[in-house]
């Protein structure tokens, strides 16, 4: 490989990164000006409760995922001679599982933030400065609870 063609390779290598960086949504929390870091936790927790304890079993995506597999299961247990016994898998590609848990997973992020907003709070989004020096925290640690929580309370 000449070493023209692998400069040429570094540049477009990294000009795609910083275009998929570029086509990434902005990460966002929620704010509200003066709140007291007890009280921003508190809150957070009390919204995250709704959504984590919120009973999925009669909204449309987790009906949808249940039929699909009863059917799947169905189909896989008592197969028809006709189809070679795949009809099971055709089932259960049509129930889009992962279709189905994104939506669940919408479902339950709207209480939390109908939650937050019914508290005050308000939606913004991190710069990527403060995004970056977000990322160095380790998930759920202290020391990011209180980084996001000076974001928040500005």
């Amino acid at each position: 490989m000449s070493r023209g063609f692998a400069v040429v390779m570094g540049i477009m290598l990294a000009s795609l990164g910083a275009a998929q960086a570029a086509d990434r949504p902005p990460i966002e929390s929620w704010g509200k000006s003066g709140v007291t870091f007890d009280q921003y936790r508190a809150d957070s927790v009390e919204c995250a409760k709704i959504g984590y304890f919120r009973d999925v079993s009669q909204d449309e995506p987790a009906k949808r995922f249940i039929r699909g597999f009863e059917t799947a299961d169905r189909l896989m247990n008592f197969p028809s001679p006709a189809d070679g016994g795949d009809d099971w898998m055709l089932s259960v590609r049509r129930t889009q599982p992962d279709r189905q848990k994104r939506l669940l997973h919408g479902i339950q992020v709207g209480d939390v933030e109908r939650c937050l907003g019914s508290k005050g709070y308000q939606k913004f989004s991190l710069t990527a400065g403060e995004a970056k020096m977000l990322a160095a925290y380790p998930r759920g640690s202290e020391a990011r609870h209180r980084y996001l929580h000076t974001l928040a309370a500005r």
